[in-house]
């Protein structure tokens, strides 16, 4: 779980100014985004299996 310390922490990484008005959305969100990437890379993927070289939708 990310804090208000963790966020600001790298806002300042980053050159970033937060308003302390927006700080608990900013962190809602990055949990949000936390949880989706954790699910977006739980899957195993088979050594055998390589990236396309074109997308072709």
């Amino acid at each position: 779980m990310i804090d208000n310390d963790d966020v600001m922490r790298q806002a300042r990484m980053a050159g970033l100014e937060i308003d302390p008005a927006f700080l608990p959305g900013v962190v809602r969100n990055l949990d949000i985004l936390m949880v989706q990437a954790a699910l977006l890379m739980s899957p195993p993927i088979e050594p055998e299996i390589e990236p396309a070289p074109v997308f072709r939708p």
